[in-house]
């Protein structure tokens, strides 16, 4: 996955803490005797059989539906969500999300500001206006010109009352549902039913599927899911806004397939099939997701790509994309299935999982749509917690970024007595570093046998183990788990999102302007830690790649991260800060210190003897 450019750039930077000083050690000062002055220191996809690409959908279909009904909009309105239904091919031709069920907080699209709200459409434009359009809840029957009829003829529909301008609006009130039948037959004997059903308290709908030739039901049937499910008003997907991927469970593990990878797929590029008994399938961004859940489980799962260029409506540089739709098996007897289309809200998900097992009467679980990362079995159990934590103080401040401020402090003080220990195992370190150097100065031109070596190399043990320079990147390290489980958090949770602080819009995005103020104060504050940070070595050069060339670093990582995760980082600066100049004066005693080793003494000289006494 991307996330794992993050991992990987972190754990570089922690390497570089503690191996710069053994593979550049600093030159012995020219006075041994005095101290030295305190200075600071998208993934492969996994295996899968290919399938020879879909025959293409001809241009006009062989066979004519007999009971076509004049083309009509349904629309289906709740407090959760607004959907709309074209006749023709009875798909959905928008699917706005507009409540968190669980805050009750409204939802809109990132395009917008606060001035001016977007509503957050689910379902691609680019797939809308293509001919033939990719909507969701096609149906593909393995016959082209069986699949290009569906497509393209009305439905008549059945438990909507027709209205004098024939488009129909239905509005569910809390605790209401709504069922609605689409009914297609052609000459043939071919009867299509396509019944779902609305709830008004949910984000799922009932699905049944009923596909007949005659009297046998027509087998093999697949329905679309996408293409590219997720907010359209995002402007560019880049390291941290997720683009549109194919997420299934299939088998007994979570699969996740970029559109990226499905393009370039070499045995069958725009194509991919899954094996193995499928749970659910569906597409998703960063937060939003479509997906499809059987009453038993499936074979035959496949996604399928499209690139095209999208051009940004503010001007800004174009950007390749994707439409992702994944092809799901489902029953075509009737049978109910169950299709989730809302957030990637870990608390939304958790509940829906409980009500889906139980009307399908297996195991279920959604929360595997969000992407915990790389160390998923790591970060997964820390970042439900703080979430915990942070929603918890987010109830008594009415403030997510005080809730991360005061969360942060509460981590950092927990962390006070690791960084205590570390900061006085770097002073020994660099009070040791001319000792160690002309150790190793000493041990390079001698001799395998020469009786001087082992016991040098003794005291060279002797010497690491009491200044180990490694401890100074223990709180690194520990807390790294936190900051991947804050970014989690940040992700799994839909109120982070376009939750305000100051002057930031948004939390879970980057600063929306040129100058990206907030990770400036994270880079000057990191500088001046790392200055009055301990360093196992007074080498000028280490001090500028500490000071300066880490920070710098961390900018290019964080420049478009969320603004919650840059806050984190930039209050842990300051809060670092505030415990290193407690520990520098704190450890000024004598016990911290170690003695240099003792100067050799002069040989006596020897007394002059009077010439004169001499003689006498």
């Amino acid at each position: 996955m991307q996330q794992r450019r993050l991992l990987i750039a972190l754990l570089l930077s922690a390497g570089i803490l503690f191996l710069w000083t053994y593979l550049f050690p600093a030159p012995a000062p020219k006075n041994p005797q005095q101290g030295a002055a305190a200075t600071p220191s998208p993934a492969a996809a996994p295996s899968a059989s290919q399938a020879p690409v879909a025959t293409p959908l001809p241009a006009a279909p062989t066979t004519a539906a007999i009971n076509q009904a004049p083309q009509r909009t349904i629309t289906v309105r709740t407090d959760l969500y607004e959907v709309k239904f074209d006749t023709r091919g009875a798909e959905p031709i928008s699917w706005i999300i507009k409540k968190n069920k669980y805050s009750s907080a409204d939802i809109y699209s990132v395009a917008g500001r606060k001035s001016e709200r977007k509503p957050l459409e689910l379902i691609s434009p680019e797939g809308l206006n293509r001919q033939p359009r990719q909507v969701p809840f096609q149906l593909q029957t393995g016959d082209a010109s069986v699949d290009a009829m569906l497509a393209s003829s009305t439905y008549r529909v059945e438990g909507a009352e027709t209205s004098p301008t024939g488009d129909v609006n239905l509005n569910l009130s809390a605790g209401e549902k709504k069922q609605l039948t689409f009914v297609l037959e052609d000459g043939n004997g071919l009867q299509v039913r396509k019944t779902i059903g609305f709830d008004a308290d949910k984000y799922e709908t009932d699905l049944a599927l009923l596909v007949k030739r005659g009297d046998s039901v027509v087998p093999q049937v697949k329905m679309t899911v996408g293409p590219s499910i997720g907010d359209q008003g995002v402007s560019h997907h880049t390291f941290y806004s997720v683009a549109p991927e194919g997420v299934a469970y299939v088998g007994d593990k979570l699969e996740r397939h970029t559109a990226a990878s499905v393009n370039t797929n070499k045995n069958s590029p725009d194509h991919l099939v899954l094996n193995g008994p499928v749970d659910w399938a569906g597409v998703a961004d960063t937060y939003f997701a479509m997906v499809a859940i059987p009453p038993q489980k499936v074979n035959g799962l496949e996604y399928q790509t499209t690139a095209y260029e999208y051009k940004p409506a503010n001007g800004g540089a174009a950007e390749k994309r994707y439409l992702i739709t994944a092809l799901m098996p489902l029953p075509s007897d009737g049978s109910r299935a169950i299709v989730y289309a809302g957030p990637k809200d870990h608390y939304l998900l958790t509940n829906a999982s409980s009500q889906i097992t139980a009307a399908i009467n297996r195991q279920i679980d959604l929360d595997g749509l969000i992407d915990y990362g790389y160390l998923g079995w790591l970060s997964r159990p820390i970042a439900i917690p703080i979430l915990q934590a942070i929603t918890f103080l987010y109830k008594l401040t009415g403030s997510y970024g005080l809730a991360i401020i005061l969360f942060t402090i509460v981590i950092y003080s927990l962390f006070f007595p690791l960084k205590w220990r570390s900061s006085k195992a770097m002073k020994k370190a660099q009070a040791l570093a001319p000792r160690m150097k002309e150790l190793q100065e000493k041990i390079k031109g001698m001799k395998q046998s020469d009786p001087r070596l082992k016991e040098l190399q003794m005291e060279q043990l002797r010497l690491m183990r009491e200044g180990n320079p490694l401890g100074g990147c223990l709180p690194l390290l520990i807390q790294m788990p936190f900051l991947f489980a804050l970014y989690r958090a940040i992700t799994i949770s839909l109120d982070f999102r376009q939750a305000s602080f100051l002057w930031i819009p948004d939390l879970s995005a980057a600063e929306p302007y040129m100058i990206h103020l907030l990770p400036i104060l994270m880079t000057g504050t990191m500088v001046v830690l790392q200055l009055v940070t301990p360093a196992p070595s007074a080498d000028p050069v280490q001090r500028k790649m500490m000071a300066i060339g880490m920070p710098l670093f961390m900018l290019y990582i964080l420049w478009s991260a969320p603004s919650g995760l840059v806050l984190y980082w930039l209050v842990g600066n300051i809060v670092g800060f505030a415990q290193q100049f407690l520990i520098n004066h704190w450890t000024k005693s004598e016990d911290d210190k170690v003695e240099s080793p003792p100067a050799k003494k002069p040989p006596p000289r020897k007394k002059q003897v009077d010439s004169a006494a001499a003689r006498t």
